[in-house]
């Protein structure tokens, strides 16, 4: 079994992040999984409301985030969104939009790494599937996106993006995801092309 602690990345204090988990590797991996699951959709969120200078959901969002970083171990990116949300809330917004984007930043390099991680893990485990189930995936996507079931095809592909699809794919997996969220279909449709008869592992 893969140790841990020898491959989180180095910003991560990893035995902070399985005390906060009741040092339960397990629960600990777990808790990575999900911050890491919903991390991109975040990040695009994040991005839209300091743009659209929504302050009120802005620090409801980055509270969310700093506890996710402290929950994990990652403490300087956990300090950092503190340092925003502490301003957010005092109302002193002045250079907010830039350091927010810095975080912002921050914070999708983390999903990166995490993601590494997880594949590392993965692979151990056996969990990376084989390229017919993922093409078999992707059909039922396809599927759920001409019913006009976005939600499940949402589903569907962020368990796919998570376990299987490679870092190199990171555009054409956004792409994806800003379709199923806008619930268009012919972008989607356009997107889950682009995927076939590529290598995935």
């Amino acid at each position: 079994m893969t140790d841990i602690k020898k491959i989180v990345p180095s910003y991560v204090e990893a035995e902070i992040g399985l005390r906060n988990c009741g040092d339960d590797e397990e629960q600990y991996k777990e808790a990575i999984r999900i911050v890491c699951k919903y991390g991109d959709e975040k990040k695009l969120q994040l991005e839209r409301l300091l743009k659209e200078r929504d302050n009120e959901r802005f620090l409801t969002e980055i509270h969310a985030l700093k506890n996710n970083f402290a929950t994990v171990g990652a403490m300087d990116l956990a300090h950092k969104a503190r340092s925003l949300e502490d301003r957010c809330r005092s109302g002193k917004c002045e250079g907010m939009i830039e350091d927010g984007m810095e975080l912002i930043d921050d914070y999708g390099a983390f999903i990166a790494d995490l993601k590494q991680m997880i594949s590392v893990i993965d692979k151990e485990e056996g969990l990376v599937a084989g390229d017919d189930e993922i093409r078999h995936t992707f059909e039922e996507i396809e599927i759920c996106v001409n019913e006009g079931r976005f939600e499940d095809a949402s589903d569907l592909f962020e368990v796919l993006a998570f376990f299987n699809l490679p870092n190199k794919e990171e555009e054409p997996i956004d792409e994806m995801r800003r379709c199923l969220i806008e619930e268009d279909g012919e972008g989607a449709i356009k997107a889950l092309k682009e995927f076939k008869g590529r290598p995935f592992k």
